[in-house]
C-alpha cells in the first residue's frame, strides 16, 4: 500500500501522478530507497539515469495535498510555493546519478522537516521542492 487509495489515479493530472510516484510513500524507510527507485522507475526526467536525490514524504497523498489548503501558507519569497505548517517525516535517497535503472545504489537517511511544495491551479500537489528545518 503506497498511501494512494483515497485517490482515483486514473483520472489524476499527469503531473500529480508523477509527484505520488516519486514522493508520496506513507510507511516508507530509509533502508528501502534502491528497491522503491527501482519498483517505481524514478529516473531523471528525459533520461534513463538515476535522480542524483529524490525524496518520499511518509504521509499519505490526502494529507499532503491539505499543505495546497489550510495546512500551508505560502513560502516567504517565492509565492507559487507553500510550506507545510507542520512537520513531515520525509526519506531523502541519495543514488549514483550516472548509472541508470536498476542499478542506482541508492542510500537513504530520514529527517523530521517541513516540506515547500507547489500546487496546481486545483489544488494538488505538482513539485516537491524542499524540506526545510525550522525553530520553532
Amino acid at each position: 500500500d503506497c498511501g494512494v487509495k483515497s485517490v482515483h489515479v486514473r483520472t489524476l493530472d499527469p503531473r500529480v501522478k508523477k509527484f505520488i510516484n516519486q514522493h508520496i510513500f506513507q510507511n516508507m524507510n530509509r533502508k528501502s530507497c534502491d528497491a522503491v527507485i527501482k519498483q517505481r522507475k524514478i529516473i531523471e526526467t528525459n533520461s534513463k539515469k538515476c535522480k542524483k536525490e529524490n525524496t518520499f514524504i511518509s504521509a499519505s497523498y490526502g494529507i499532503v495535498q491539505k499543505i495546497c489548503g489550510d495546512e500551508g501558507e505560502p513560502y516567504p519569497g517565492n509565492q507559487n510555493l507553500r510550506i507545510s505548517l507542520k512537520k513531515f517525516r520525509v526519506v531523502n535517497c541519495k543514488c549514483n546519478k550516472n548509472k541508470s535503472l536498476p542499478h542506482c545504489k541508492c542510500r537513504g537517511s530520514d529527517a523530521n522537516l517541513r516540506i515547500v511544495i507547489s500546487c496546481d491551479n486545483k489544488g494538488n500537489p505538482v513539485h516537491y521542492e524542499k524540506g526545510v528545518k525550522i525553530l520553532n
